[in-house]
């Protein structure tokens, strides 16, 4: 149950416009240099070495703390051409969420990746709203101004639920990397939509976090320690493998994927694609991974995809 403060949907009244807010410490700083953070990487590296040799559980449960808790980044006002408005959505023992929306009739909710805010999704607003779409842009669980120190997947994926319920029903659904995948497990879990545009998504967990963990230093104990911690706090990888949940949606899809990815593979939308009904898969080939977000062609395929009744779009490869 929201608490009152929460502003209803596609209301003005009561809705505060507010200050731009004020910034979280910066991750960088002026007088950061390369050799230094190699040198802090290094030490890291170093260090998690040396615990895991001794004590691979510890460093496997450290290593979760560092995994899940994002980089602190500004609270960025979005830059969309229209007046922004912001309110927060509460419920009991869940973290409060920043919410920032536009505009009026069905709602197309925006989902951030890991490490960003909703700001980053500002390139979306004004073509939906010009549309006819009242768009809502949240900041995940520990993201932006939003509550929180640590999030996953999972708990992404139960923000974008919340999010329907308070603001649905939802027509569609646009999430970049994290937050693509976070909104096809919200689709699993209860949230209502019938349209999602998967921005450079990763299909499953597992083989990004052994990477981490090997970036990390983590000796094979340590890293099965850190994945058996990770996946006991989504509940098991095989309830987030999209390549499992895949044949089980309804919704229609359209995946954006630039084939030289160097984050998120793209076998990993080919893989999405593959599994699930009806699903799209366009290659948009030198969009890169965060950079797609503000690329003329990936936000008008994507405006495209939501607003028209039947998009017919040419499948990849």
């Amino acid at each position: 149950m929201e608490h009152a403060e929460a502003v209803p949907k596609n209301s003005t009244t009561g809705r505060k416009q507010i200050e731009k807010p004020s910034t979280h410490h910066v991750f960088e700083t002026k007088n950061s240099t390369t050799g230094r953070k190699l040198m802090t990487a290094f030490a890291a590296r170093l260090g998690f070495g040396i615990l895991d040799s001794l004590a691979p559980s510890l460093a496997g449960r450290l290593a979760t703390g560092i995994f899940t808790r994002p980089l602190v980044h500004s609270r960025v006002e979005p830059e969309t051409g229209l007046a922004n408005h912001r309110f927060e959505l509460h419920d009991s023992g869940e973290p409060v969420l920043n919410v920032w929306d536009w505009g009026s009739g069905p709602t197309v909710l925006l989902a951030h990746g890991w490490n960003g805010w909703s700001a980053q999704m500002s390139p979306f607003v004004a073509p939906l709203v010009n549309a006819g779409y009242f768009v809502a842009s949240i900041d995940m669980p520990a993201h932006g101004a939003s509550q929180g120190t640590h999030t996953n997947v999972a708990e992404m994926a139960a923000a974008l639920v919340r999010a329907g319920r308070r603001l649905g029903p939802v027509h569609a659904v646009i999430g970049h990397s994290i937050g693509g995948a976070a909104a096809a497990l919200a689709l699993q879990r209860g949230l209502k939509a019938k349209r999602l545009v998967m921005l450079g998504s990763p299909a499953r967990m597992p083989p990004f976090a052994r990477q981490w963990a090997a970036a990390l230093g983590l000796g094979p104990r340590g890293a099965e320690a850190f994945l058996a911690e990770i996946g006991r706090l989504v509940g098991g990888f095989d309830s987030i493998d999209l390549s499992l949940l895949g044949p089980r949606q309804t919704a229609e899809l359209l995946i954006l994927h630039d084939p030289a990815d160097r984050e998120v593979p793209f076998s990993d939308g080919e893989q999405i694609a593959a599994v699930w009904p009806g699903a799209q898969l366009r290659a948009v080939p030198g969009r890169g991974h965060t950079r797609m977000l503000r690329e003329g062609e990936v936000v008008r395929a994507a405006v495209d995809f939501i607003r028209s009744d039947k998009t017919a779009l040419p499948l990849a490869g």
